[in-house]
């Protein structure tokens, strides 16, 4: 009798034993994996409410626990046509694209094939800067850790030429100078990162799009992801929408064939779970290897100051414990964020170049949640600015009007030296110097006209054309001061 309670005992155990791991099996490859630790309700809620607050489309989130998927979540939707928005939706994923050129380089520095004190121009035969004597110290750490001299003016402009094949867009860089002596310090460039995907094609003999498919993108199971958008031939990358006045627009990306290593890969957010499960553990994924520990450790390694306690590694920004990126194109966002055993990845669908804070703040919410601890409550009108934005325009549109109805205007009233003086001092200020102000800085307030019009259309517009609109009505008002007759009254403020 206690033999048979005793098997019957051990026959329950392994039922139990059985189904238990039947239903890790199902739980592991079900589409939202949760981590026990997490507060998913919490998490939600918070994504629900900064979605609505920031009015935007469609967002996706990856949150990785050590070696394992923690949650996979999408939100809203991916384009006009009310497509849900799911973890298997790729997304362009900006300069987070930096961290995959900067890994495959890494890889070839294991293998031998490059050195990272090698010189550039030396490994990819035609690279040449307008100051030969420069451009031939810089090596490939320094495009990593953005210590080339390059400048983020040019690194911009790049973006709105993208159109060129990479070895294209690298030859083309012989009119372009570095702006401080190599090595001496930190200044972000997206042109570190397109020499470097061109180094990748060229040591490899391989196209980059290419590489990344069979080195990187399988390796991890990223099956969703991209380095060519003509790839995705089921027509699945997300829409992306740009904030024009305040509204969010959807709208095409332009050809950036060119720039795809330093901000045009696409991801979704399911493979961004595996890209950074292999991140957190030493580049190890499922069994495989794509990287050795040490090489992974030193691609994280702070090595270039960006400001106070933030340092640029290899794709990597490091401040104190936790290693980011962000990444935007003209019209989608993305965040990684790697802290302590935790990864998140954010994307979005969506830019707004004017509230690109609220959307990094997004993720530091989702990293407190995730360490248990409350986000800021953010009750902040992002919109707000662009109301101000909009009724600063409106009025300086109505004064531009006003003066050109002046031009027109015959006055025969009297002028008194007070008018005569407002007159001038107005014509002087308004019309001749702030003009020439804005567009004689506007490359150095603002960034280059191609990548603020690209990136904020309608206000990067604005800040154009109405310099241009001023000094056109101020060289007239200004005629027509020197010629009007002595009883004659300009009133002419803009």
């Amino acid at each position: 009798m206690y033999k048979q309670l005793a098997i019957l005992k051990i026959f329950a155990m392994t039922l139990l034993m059985l189904f238990t791991t039947c239903n890790d099996v199902v739980f592991a490859n079900s589409e939202n994996v949760t981590d026990k630790a997490l507060n998913i309700s919490a998490i939600d809620a918070f994504m629900a409410k900064e979605i609505e607050r920031l009015n935007i489309p469609g967002a996706s989130l990856a949150i990785v626990k050590k070696d394992q998927v923690a949650y996979l979540q999408g939100y809203g939707v991916s384009s006009p046509d009310g497509t849900q928005m799911t973890p298997q939706t790729p997304i362009v994923i900006g300069s987070v694209s930096k961290s995959f050129t900067a890994l495959a380089i890494m890889q070839l520095v294991e293998q031998g094939k490059i050195h990272l004190d090698d010189l550039v121009y030396i490994v990819l035969p035609g690279f040449q800067l307008a100051n030969k004597e420069q451009s031939n110290k810089i090596t490939i750490q320094h495009l990593l850790n953005q210590t080339s001299g390059l400048s983020t003016y040019d690194g911009q402009v790049a973006i709105s030429h993208g159109d060129k094949t990479l070895k294209e867009h690298v030859q083309s860089l012989e009119n372009i100078n570095v702006t401080s002596p190599v090595g001496e310090h930190y200044e972000y460039s997206n042109l570190n990162y397109s020499i470097l995907g061109a180094v990748i094609e060229q040591v490899t003999n391989t196209p980059y799009k290419e590489y990344m498919n069979e080195f990187i993108f399988k390796p991890l199971d990223m099956n969703n992801s991209y380095a060519d958008p003509k790839d995705d031939i089921n027509n699945t990358i997300a829409h992306g929408y740009q904030t024009v006045f305040g509204i969010k627009v959807p709208t095409e990306q332009l050809i950036h064939d060119g720039t795809v290593p330093s901000g045009y890969i696409i991801s979704s957010a399911e493979d961004m779970a595996n890209y950074m499960v292999a991140q957190l553990n030493e580049g190890h994924f499922n069994g495989k290897n794509i990287l050795s520990a040490n090489a992974m450790n030193a691609l994280h390694q702070p090595y270039s100051l960006v400001a106070h306690d933030t340092y640029y590694a290899m794709g990597w920004e490091v401040t104190n414990d936790a290693i980011s990126h962000n990444g935007w194109t003209e019209n989608t966002y993305s965040k990684v964020l790697l802290d302590g055993d935790y990864g998140i990845s954010l994307q979005i669908n969506a830019m707004d170049y004017f509230n690109l804070n609220e959307y990094d703040a997004i993720v530091s919410g989702l990293n407190k949640l995730v360490h248990h601890e409350q986000p800021s409550n953010t009750k902040r009108n992002p919109f707000m600015k662009y109301i101000i934005f909009d009724l600063i325009f409106v009025l300086i549109i109505v004064l531009i009007t006003r003066s050109i109805y002046i031009i027109f205007k015959h006055n025969n009233h009297k002028t008194s030296i007070f008018r005569t003086v407002v007159n001038w001092f107005s014509l002087i200020v308004f019309n001749f110097l702030i003009p020439l102000f804005i567009l004689i800085g506007f490359p150095q307030l603002f960034g280059p006209l191609s990548t603020v019009t690209l990136f904020a259309p309608g206000i990067g517009h604005l800040l154009f054309i109405i310099p241009i609109l001023l000094l056109m009505v101020g060289v007239i008002l200004f005629g027509k001061l020197l010629l009007k007759k002595p009883n004659a009254d300009v009133n002419a403020l803009p």
